[in-house]
Parts: C-alpha cells; structure tokens; sequence
C-alpha cells in the first residue's frame, strides 16, 4: 500500500498522539505492529522506530521488537548511532536456527513474533561495521551467512562486508596528514548542511540544507521521511575580504518538495540541480539572470529517463557533462555516465563513462576539475572501507582513466562519504559530514590535501569589475578573452551582485584581454600564460572609474584581519612548509644578479601604454630602489604624462613564486605586499618631482603567485627567480 503526504501525516499523528500501551493491550500492541511494519516497507524509518520505541517499553526481552528498532534506527534518515544496543539485545535473545526470511516458522508481520530473524547478524555486523569494531562486524557478518539461505539477498553484501573490513584496517593503520577543518557556524546551523558545490573562483558556496527559511515560509512544510523540512539550495557569498556571508535562500526552491544541489558551471552563472519528481529523480539547470535565478530546466538529450538520475558535473570547458544513473544496462546499481557537446550545441547520447571506474556496487558524486582531467567520486566498489568512499581517477591522453585511488582516512570513513569538490588549485576539498563536533546533523567541511594533489596544467584568470563609487555594475558588461595566436574569442560576464569574474585560460598562450562597457573598451591588455606544468592563478582587479593612487592603501593592501600565515579568505592555515635556508641553517639573502631573467617567453611592452616597468626580486624582497636608473627614466615617463594629460594611469601586477615564504606566511601575502609597496614607491617618487600624486589613477591591479611547483630546490634561481616581480604600467 502506497501513502500520500496526507494520509501519512495522519496516521503518524494517530499513532504516535496514542498513549503508551500497557502490556496486556493486544489491541493496541497489534494495530501499532501492523502500522509500524507498513512504515518500514515505505522506508518511514524515523515514524518506524518512534512506534517500536514504544512497544519495546512493554516487552523488552522480545528479540524481534529489539531488531525491529534496530533494524529501523540503522535506515533512518538520522539515527544510525542509536542501532547498535538494540541489534546486540535481539542477536543475543535469538534462539534456534532460521534457515532464511520469512522461513522456519518466522513471520515478521506476526505481533505474536517474538524471535529475531539471520538478518539481524547481518546489521549487527553493519553496526559494529560503521564503529570501527572490525572483528566483531566480521564475526557477525560471518554469523549470519553460516545461518541464512544460500540464495538470500543479503549474503553478497555481507560477503563485501567482510572485505570493506579488511579495507578499513588497511586504510586506517596508514592514516593521510590531511587537516580537518569545520567551514563555520556562517554557513553550518544546527541542522543537516550537506551537498556542498563550489564556483571555480571560490567565492561562491551552494549547498544544500534542511533549514526553515528566513521568510518562516516551510516552517509547517515538513518531509515525512526525514521528519525535517525539505532539501532546499542555499548559497553565500564571500565578500571583498575573504569572508563568507549570511547564505540565502535561492529563488527557485519549490514550496514543497526536494530540490538538492549538484553542480556549478565554471563561472558560478549555471546550477545545476537535482529534483525528486514524484521518486524519478532528475537533473535540472538554472541561469543566473542579473540576481535572480531562471526556472530549472530538465536537463536534454538522454540525461534524464526514467531511471533515477542523482548527480552530475559539467567541464570547466562545458563541452563534458558526467552524470550518474541506475539506469538497467549500466554495470551495477547506480554507474557514471558522460555526454559531449554536439557542434549544434546540443548533448550526445550517453556513454558509460568505464568499467575501470564504475563497479557492480553503486557509484556517486562525480565532480570533474577544471583542469578537465582529474575526476573525483564516490563508490561502495574498488577498496571502499564501508559505504561510499572518496576516489580520484585521472584522464590519461588517449582518454582513458587510470586506476581510481582511495583519499584515505581520515577523510573516508566506515559511513557514506559522498559529494567531494576541490578548489582550482587542487589544495583544498570541500564535504559533508556528519563528525561529532559539528553545529548540526550534518555540516560542511574542508580539508587541506597535500601538495602533490595540486593541479597541473590549469591557470585561472580571475578578479573584480569594480564600479565607480555609488554605483552598479552596468549590465553591459562584459571580458572578451582573445586567443592572438588564433584569433578565438569567447566572452565572460561577471556576476552582477560584486562584478566577479572567472576564465580559465589554457597555458603557453598569449592573449588579449578586453573589458567592455557598452561594447566600449574600458581597460585592455596583453598578457602571457607561462608553460608551467602547475596550477596559476592570476587576479586582476579592474577599476571602471579609475581610482587616486593616492586614496587608502587597502586599495590594494591586504584585506582586512588577514595577517601572515592566514589566508586572505578569512579560513586559518598553517605557513607553507619549507624554508629558504643556506647550509648553515640561516635564511640566505640571494643577489639581483642571480634572480636576473633567464629563458621563458615574455611579451614586450604593451603598445597601449606609454612606458613599463619590472623589477626582479630576490626571495622575501619587496622594494623599489629609488636611485635605480631604470625606475627613473620610468618615473620621467609618468611625470611627463601628468604635465600633458594632467593625469597619469597605472596599472600594477605583482607576482611571488611558489617558494616557500617563512616571512610573509604565505605567497599571497607576499605578492600583495609587493603590488602595495610598488604603488608607495611610485607615490613618492612623483611626489619628490614636485607633482601632485593625487593625479596618479589606478586602472587595475595584478595579483599572481605562479611558477611551477616548489620541489626544495630553492638554490634554482632560473627556475623561480623570473616569478617573482613587480611590474608598473602607464598611459
């Protein structure tokens, strides 16, 4: 028999408004059996175990209603903890041998029941399973397939118990130096935030959560399943500093039912979006249009049947989507699928994605990194220690994916770890999980992976479009990237909210970047993309009404509360480490002449813009020597422009190499203090000239740290020295 939300809620009301039966209430005991059995086989696990609960209160030594509770607490939504005692009790008062379900005389729709069927092993090895009590979940796991039929449903996974078991030990004794850190109260409540997917720029996290919305407009709306309200999308927003604000709600959730997040596009204006249509779960995408988002739409071609469709990701390119269904020729309960962008714009027919990544166990949460190659996901298969684990797969040339690898613990656990996402760098993921010194049921978390889990070959532009003062960011706006060796151009559109904006930029290019308003160019540049085989990451901040040089330095200063060794973000890590010692122990002061430029392609002065100057650094050097020949003639330049044009504009790039920094904490903060201290130098040379330095304008400023990555060698000044420099321009 199937319920609507209606009838459920009211026999839920019925039943558990009734009072506590007395022991002698056949009546009442085996009406509550009867509904409580029908609640488990519509998977009301929570309502299940509410009315268990209190029939056991009559008769505690019943080994059926002790497994009957157990069995429901282990499904339930949010009380898996609470199986264990309950499943020990029925194990231990079970008596003779059944030889399967529902065989030798047991009958689990029986109120006069009162022994425990093989099954309850089963769960008990599961329980003990999930609190890392290995021998004991092993010796259940084999208890139960000594005493159930041979043809019973259970007996494979009991089997994959045993060699999970195996897994977790092995995983375990072998622990990653991965640092587990909450997200924060911001963003976690005291109930059930999960599901966390992230922009490529990372200053935007959806997520989804079981929340009552501001507005108190699903308060009264509750899912009868999980007793809470329905999943509904949420996001927030890092501001200017780094730090994440209040999440909204956004406006597409439905006044009653499931919406989840999936995906973001690389730019943060497509969401991508999981909808439970009546038990056929979908794939959905909504666009970002100015601040509101548009209507999802089913996603097309064969995406969606009428399997169930739980996950998907899109390629930083959006040419590959991947997705997971449990559709019937897959080669096990839920697999990975792929779909490509035909030249019409439209999708492919689906592909499973590989036998060497999905298993005969169920597959999840793919999330594919920008750099198009590198594929994280979940599986009960391969060497999964309980329930899902996390892995990661890597894209070989030819297209193949070679062998999945397990994260490890403490990142896997015995539970379900599921819908894993990384940063561009690589360096940081970000779950959800349910770790007991978290807000809520469930919160998000983030871990920092290890340096060699940084992605190669993937630079990232990224940055503001910042308007003039008191005003918005006019509509019209828009960032043509031109490829100059092939003359391909493709547009980006900052988010209307703070004019944020994110490209991914394929390395050993030079390009011409273009900000328009209107169709009018309002800032324009060259520049080269090295051939470094590790992540780079560029920020531009581009002012549409120049800015006084000579306003406040947080202009380009650091944000505000973030000292060395905290990253501008607001989130605290640890300094990077490695030191740049010489032999004796001391840090070594290297010259101007061994960080001189050596080999590497690099773009001549932009004709746009009247002079340019570099200067090179050593290591944890940040200044401008005023009697440098060069920088004169350069400040002549800038003079001179103030006497023609009454104004001189400028604009500053700043870059840090990926050595170690034990002065500044991290290369951020170094690249940062560089770009301030060439607008200072700048400032008071033009004063020295008598000018007045309030008619120095900054157009834009450049914040890198690039290179390729440090591998202790930091003797190589060829290799790092031509990373780390300031760079002013004029016009």
């Amino acid at each position: 028999m199937k319920y609507g939300y209606a009838a459920i809620t009211a026999l839920l009301l019925g039943i558990l408004s009734g009072p506590i039966l007395a022991q002698g209430d056949n009546t009442s005991f085996n009406w509550k059996f009867e509904e409580a059995s029908k609640l488990m086989e519509e998977k009301f696990y929570n309502q299940a175990a509410d009315i268990w609960s209190q029939l056991l209160a009559t008769d505690t030594e019943n080994a059926n209603l002790n497994y009957k509770l157990g069995a429901s607490y282990f499904n339930s939504y949010n009380q898996k903890a609470k199986a264990l005692p309950y499943l020990e009790r029925a194990a231990a008062l079970r008596t003779g041998s059944l030889g399967g379900f529902n065989t030798a005389g047991y009958d689990p729709f029986d109120p006069r029941e009162r022994n425990a069927p093989p099954e309850v092993d089963y769960y008990l090895g599961r329980a003990y399973h999930l609190n890392n009590d290995f021998n004991k979940a092993d010796a259940a796991y084999q208890k139960f397939l000594d005493n159930s039929d041979p043809k019973h449903e259970l007996r494979d996974l009991a089997s994959r118990g045993k060699e999970q078991t195996a897994n977790a030990r092995l995983l375990q004794g072998s622990p990653m130096n991965y640092e587990i850190s909450n997200v924060g109260q911001v963003i976690n409540w005291a109930g059930p935030d999960f599901s966390p997917v992230l922009s490529v720029d990372g200053n935007a996290l959806f997520y989804t959560s079981r929340r009552v919305r501001p507005d108190s407009s699903n308060s009264a709306v509750i899912d009868p399943i999980a007793g809470q309200p329905y999943e509904n999308v949420y996001v927030s927003y890092k501001d200017r500093e780094g730090n994440w604000q209040k999440p909204e709600v956004l406006n597409i959730n439905p006044a009653v039912g499931h919406l989840a997040t999936i995906n973001v596009a690389a730019d943060g204006q497509t969401l991508f979006v999981y909808r439970d249509d009546g038990g056929d779960g979908n794939i959905y995408e909504s666009k970002l249009v100015g601040e509101i988002w548009s209507d999802p739409v089913l996603m097309g071609s064969d995406i969606n049947t009428k399997a169930w469709e739980t996950h998907g990701a899109l390629s930083a390119d959006g040419n590959t989507f991947y997705f997971v269904s449990d559709r019937k020729d897959g080669i096990g309960g839920r697999d990975i699928y792929r779909v490509v962008r035909l030249p019409n714009g439209e999708w492919s027919k689906s592909q499973n994605l590989s036998p060497v990544i999905n298993t005969r166990y169920d597959e999840d949460g793919p999330f594919i990194h920008p750099n198009g190659r590198t594929l994280y996901f979940s599986s009960k298969g391969h060497n999964s220690m309980g329930g899902f684990d996390i892995f990661y797969t890597e894209m070989n040339d030819d297209g193949t994916w070679s062998a999945p690898k397990n994260l490890g613990a403490p990142l896997n656990t015995t539970d379900d770890d599921v819908f894993f996402v990384t940063t561009a760098d690589g360096r940081r993921g970000y779950f959800s999980s349910d770790k007991n010194s978290g807000y809520g049921e469930k919160d998000i978390y983030f871990v920092d992976l290890p340096t060699e889990m940084e992605a190669e070959g993937l630079t990232v532009l990224k940055g503001y479009i910042i308007p003039a003062a008191g005003e918005e960011l006019p509509p019209s706006t828009i960032l043509y990237v031109t490829d100059k060796a092939t003359g391909e151009v493709k547009s980006y559109k900052p988010r209307q909210r703070d004019g944020v904006y994110v490209a991914i930029l394929p390395p050993c290019k030079e390009y011409n970047l273009d900000y328009r308003v209107n169709d009018k160019t309002v800032h324009t540049e060259d520049i080269f993309v090295e051939c470094e085989s590790s992540y780079q990451e560029i920020n531009k901040e581009i002012y549409l009404s120049p800015v006084s040089l000579a306003g406040p330095a947080s202009i380009v200063d650091l944000p505000k509360g973030a000292p060395p060794g905290k990253k501008e973000k607001g989130e605290t890590v640890k300094p990077i480490a490695g030191k740049e010692l010489d032999p004796s122990g001391k840090e070594k002061a290297l010259t101007d002449a061994e960080v001189k430029e050596k080999g590497g392609k690099r773009t001549a002065p932009d004709a746009s813009y009247a002079d340019e100057f570099t200067k090179f650094y050593v290591y944890n050097a940040k200044d401008i020597d005023q009697n440098d020949q060069r920088w004169k003639e350069f400040v002549d330049v800038v003079v001179g422009l103030i006497d023609k044009n009454g104004k001189a504009n400028v604009v500053i790039e700043a870059s840090a190499s990926k050595v170690p920094t034990k002065t500044y904490g991290t290369n951020e903060v170094l690249s940062r203090k560089r770009m301030e201290d060439a607008r200072a130098r700048l400032l008071e040379a033009v004063k020295a000239r008598g000018k007045d330095e309030t008619k120095l304008y900054l157009e834009a400023v450049n914040n890198l740290v690039q290179g390729p990555r440090y591998a202790g060698d930091y003797q190589n000044t060829e290799k790092y020295g031509k990373f780390q420099y300031a760079k002013l321009k004029v016009r």
